[in-house]
């Protein structure tokens, strides 16, 4: 129960990998507020897996498209608790395009849900963890494929690229206040929007001959948000397997 009695909000935790990184965090200790973009199935069961971990646990349904709903957010966290300890960016969308075919509507939803949420996000959780003088930390998704394009995910690549740079300039702004801002750099990672023929291409292109599990990135979630960490800041970790060690460059197909 490393990190008992923290406040933990979970951006995209109703499913894949936010659903685990939420749990572990209830598990070791954390009240999470459980987040999706709406109402449904999958976040209700996501909220009741992780309050049977930890009752005081809150879910929050936000459109993170729309600014509006996300300071409404952390108003009910603020109503709920005492203030805000880990904030984990892990929403995210992706509308693959060609990118002469790429429309600019589909562009700025993924850049709103996968940067500006993000920043915004960031930005709400920093003035809580200012204020309260307890510090915080602050986790940001990332994606490999903000340093390796893809076809057809231009604007998504882009976004995770923005994310990178967003994430080293809160960490030398926010360092004052005692709030440490890292990303984790994912992947090929397993979960229920990952076909299987996919993950199968990944035994021959990836040096760890697997793919990752969501578990992977949960339990480097709690190390980053534990004590352990708060001389680390600014840095960018990645998980995934080797793949970025050159071998994605001989698979187009990835």
């Amino acid at each position: 129960m490393e990190l008992e009695g923290k406040i933990a909000l979970v951006t995209g935790s109703s499913r894949g990998i936010g659903k685990t990184i939420a749990l572990e965090l209830a598990r070791n200790g954390c009240n999470v507020i459980v987040h999706g973009s709406k109402k449904s199935e999958a976040l209700s069961e996501s909220f009741e897996n992780v309050r049977k971990l930890s009752p005081d646990s809150l879910m929050i349904p936000a459109e993170l498209s729309k600014p509006s709903e996300i300071d409404d957010m952390f108003s009910q966290i603020q109503e709920a608790f005492d203030g805000l300890d880990i904030l984990v960016n892990n929403a995210a969308t992706q509308n693959p395009s060609p990118i002469l075919e790429l429309k600019k509507e589909d562009w700025n939803k993924v850049l709103s849900v996968n940067l500006t949420a993000p920043f915004l996000c960031a930005q709400c959780a920093g003035r809580i963890m200012r204020d309260t003088k307890r510090g915080g930390k602050i986790i940001n998704i990332s994606s490999v494929h903000a340093y390796d394009a893809r076809r057809y995910y231009a604007h998504y690549s882009a976004a995770k690229g923005g994310l990178e740079t967003l994430t080293k300039s809160l960490a030398l702004e926010l360092a004052s206040h005692n709030i440490q801002v890292n990303s984790i750099v994912a992947g090929a990672i397993a979960t229920e929007l990952t076909p299987l023929d996919r993950q199968e291409k990944f035994l021959t292109s990836v040096p760890a001959a697997r793919i990752g599990t969501t578990e992977e990135i949960a339990q480097l979630v709690v190390f980053l948000s534990s004590n352990r960490c708060d001389y680390i800041t600014g840095a960018s970790i990645t998980v995934d397997g080797g793949l970025t060690l050159g071998f994605c460059a001989t698979r187009p197909d990835l």
